[in-house]
C-alpha cells in the first residue's frame, strides 16, 4: 500500500473548513464526474452533519506535495427486501441480514472514486480498507451487511469483489450487497 488513508472528519480538525475545501478541490475524476463534484461540494456537509463519513487516499507526488488519490465514503443506510430483491439473496445469507418487517440494516459503501491515472487494482485496495472499516464496526456495535448502489457498467466489477446483486432501485441504480 503506497498510500495512507486519513478521515475528512481529521483533516477539518486539523486545517479547517475552508482550507480543506480547497484542498479538495484539486481532486479530478472524470470517469465519475457526480464522484468529483460530491467531494467538492457535498463531502463536508455531510460530514459535519454526520451524515457520512468520508476517508482520503493520499499520497506524496514527486515534489513532495500531497494528492488526494481516492476516496470513499461510509455510512448507514437500511434497505427495503421486497419480494424481488428477496428472491436474488442466496438461502444461506438471508437470515444474516437483521430484517424486521421487510427492512434490513446495512452500512452503505455510497461513494469510491480515484483520481484519473492511477494504476489498476486500487479502487479494490480502497474496498477493501473499507470493508476493514465496517468489520470493525461490526465487532462494536452489530450490523454485517455492506450494501452499495451502482450503475450498470460497474455492476461486474463489484461482483468481482464479492457483493451480490440483488434488484434494481428506481433511479435504476443497481442495489448489491456483501454479508460481512
Amino acid at each position: 500500500m503506497n498510500f495512507s488513508i486519513l478521515s475528512l472528519r481529521r483533516l477539518l480538525a486539523e486545517m479547517g473548513k475552508s482550507k480543506t475545501q480547497s484542498f479538495l478541490s484539486y481532486f479530478i475524476c472524470s470517469k465519475e464526474p457526480d464522484a468529483e463534484s460530491y467531494l467538492r461540494n457535498s463531502s463536508i456537509d455531510f460530514e459535519i452533519s454526520g451524515i457520512s463519513r468520508t476517508y482520503l487516499a493520499l499520497e506524496k507526488d514527486n515534489s513532495g506535495k500531497i494528492i488526494i488519490k481516492g476516496y470513499f465514503t461510509l455510512a448507514v443506510k437500511c434497505f427495503k427486501l421486497d419480494e424481488k430483491r428477496s428472491e436474488k439473496i442466496p438461502e444461506n445469507v438471508r437470515p444474516l441480514l437483521n430484517e424486521n418487517k421487510g427492512i434490513a440494516q446495512a452500512y452503505l459503501l455510497g461513494q469510491l472514486a480515484k483520481t484519473d491515472n492511477v494504476s489498476s487494482g486500487f479502487g479494490k485496495e480502497m474496498i477493501e480498507y473499507a470493508l476493514k472499516i465496517f468489520e470493525k464496526s461490526y465487532e462494536m456495535i452489530g450490523c454485517r451487511v455492506v450494501r452499495l448502489d451502482c450503475k450498470d457498467a460497474l455492476r461486474s466489477y463489484y461482483e468481482d469483489c464479492g457483493f451480490t446483486h440483488i434488484g434494481k432501485l428506481d433511479n435504476e441504480l443497481n442495489q448489491m450487497i456483501m454479508v460481512l
